[in-house]
């Protein structure tokens, strides 16, 4: 009866410390795409900003999107890793491409949606955002900024590595 008690609890603690990492492979088998968040700026149409925005230190955080397509929608589970700014407010974004260079991307703009997150007092934070697939779309990006009290630049700043396929 021991043995079976021991079992029961090892399983349970296998199964606690396997749930978050299976999850992931469950979504990423399903389709999904994982994607490396770089501490790049972005336009729009996802190119690249070449002119250095100033601020005020180095981005020193890692995060990565679990982006897949869920029937009509696109989703992205965003985590983020930023241990030097623990309880601390970002902005989320999704931006379907692709887009004009003249177009815009901020919220409430067609095929963008936007949401919070706020870390922990580690510095993680996880947040699911997803939009309605537009016509045409043929991939998505995600950013995530932390709003400047002194500047529309951003003070902190994280894109996807790539337009993950929808």
């Amino acid at each position: 009866m021991h043995k079976l008690a021991r079992l029961g609890i090892y399983a349970a603690t296998l199964t606690m410390a396997m749930s978050p990492a299976t999850a992931r492979e469950i979504a990423a088998a399903e389709g999904g795409t994982t994607v490396v968040l770089d501490g790049d700026l972005r336009r729009c149409d996802f190119s690249l900003v070449t002119i250095a925005a100033m601020v005020p230190r180095p981005p020193l955080g890692t995060g990565s999107a679990l982006i897949h397509a869920s029937g009509s929608r696109a989703v992205a589970e965003v985590h983020v890793a930023i241990p030097n700014q623990p309880g601390t407010h970002y902005d989320v974004g999704l931006i379907q491409e692709p887009r004009p260079s003249s177009a815009t991307c901020g919220p409430g703009d067609p095929g963008t949606a936007f949401t919070g997150m706020d870390t922990d007092a580690a510095g993680n934070g996880t947040v699911t955002i997803q939009d309605t697939i537009r016509s045409g779309t043929t991939g998505v990006w995600v950013f995530v900024e932390r709003p400047s009290p002194i500047s529309q630049n951003p003070a902190e700043f994280y894109t996807s590595e790539f337009v993950a396929p929808v």
